[in-house]
């Protein structure tokens, strides 16, 4: 009896542990991206660029079957433009964010204020050329 039910624990979470569910956006490689740049931070350079191709390949291939890009990566994208001193570039890519998650509407209208005001534009993101 004992070894039936040892035999039906291990089993079943082993089974379930198969069954993940399908994304629901596109993540490219950016959990491990991230979570590099986090243990050695002076690897900004290379997510910069990964993340510029990740958003290239997304942009390049949109069409109704695209899966929506993840939540933050546009934001994500906009602070790392900003840590390179692009500050309209990251006001631009905070504007893609909010239009694509309306809910971080109040994270990315802060973001802008942030990045207009060292860019001198503090009419709210508004760029002019």
């Amino acid at each position: 009896m004992n070894r039936k039910l040892l035999l039906y624990c291990c089993a079943v979470p082993l089974f379930l542990s198969g069954c993940a569910a399908p994304t629901l956006f596109t993540w490219g490689n950016y959990d491990q991206w991230l979570y590099e740049n986090y243990k050695n931070p002076k690897n900004d350079e290379v997510l910069y660029a990964d993340l510029s191709a990740l958003i290239s390949d997304y942009e390049s291939r949109k069409n109704p079957q695209t899966k929506p890009l993840a939540p933050g990566l546009y934001a994500e994208y906009g602070f790392l433009l900003m840590r390179r001193g692009e500050n309209k570039k990251a006001i631009e890519y905070y504007n893609k964010e909010k239009a694509l998650w309306p809910e971080s509407a109040v994270f990315m209208d802060h973001m802008i204020q942030v990045a207009s005001i060292n860019t001198g534009t503090a009419d709210g993101g508004e760029i002019h050329e």
